[in-house]
């Protein structure tokens, strides 16, 4: 992927502010995005809402601690969310759309170090948190299970959605190189089988 690439498809601020996405390759099968968490980030009690994706992914800690909460519906037992349909804009969609009230239940949350990962399947409700300022975490994106255009689920407490002004900036060139040189750095640092 070239460097033009890499800046047309990565993002500064991305869903919440302190939350930067470099994409370092983009296909159909394989997608590899560099995840930075900074600043007020770490300190919130989830980086987004429990939510679910179009695609299987794997992601692997590089540094800092993060903890990933999977969730299930379950009317006994959970608590009341809001149900939105999520349609990225990145991909021309509306954002979201509040469907139906819901609960969902905590069933795990474990946490993971440098050189640790996990698997998700797409349809997998989950949500992550950090719990270290400057974690970095790499997400191995597979192949679309969810065609574009077909919206996947976000779950909210309020049913109000929140306002995406500000978010998925683009990055300068400096930016970029800064990101590149930052992720080249860590990796350096974990044996090669972590992130092949």
């Amino acid at each position: 992927m070239t460097l033009e690439e890499m800046q047309a498809h990565s993002f500064k601020n991305f869903h919440v502010r302190g939350f930067d996405y470099l994409c370092l390759k983009r296909t159909p099968e394989h997608t590899r995005k560099v995840y930075f968490f900074d600043g007020n980030v770490s300190q919130l009690p989830e980086v987004v809402s429990p939510h679910d994706h179009r695609y299987n992914f794997t992601t692997t800690v590089l540094t800092g601690v993060m903890s990933n909460s999977i969730y299930v519906v379950d009317e006994e037992y959970g608590q009341v969310y809001q149900e939105f349909a999520w349609d990225t804009p990145l991909n021309g969609g509306a954002g979201f759309t509040w469907r139906k009230e819901t609960k969902l239940l905590e069933t795990t949350r474990f946490a993971y170090r440098p050189g640790l990962w996990y698997r998700m399947g797409h349809d997998e409700l989950h949500t992550i948190r950090m719990h270290a300022e400057g974690t970095v975490i790499v997400l191995d994106q597979y192949a679309d299970c969810v065609p574009i255009g077909q919206p996947t689920r976000t779950f909210m407490q309020e049913r109000q959605s929140p306002n995406l002004d500000g978010l998925y900036e683009k990055f300068t060139a400096d930016e970029l190189a800064a990101r590149l040189a930052q992720y080249a750095e860590l990796k350096s640092k974990l044996p090669m089988e972590i992130i092949a």
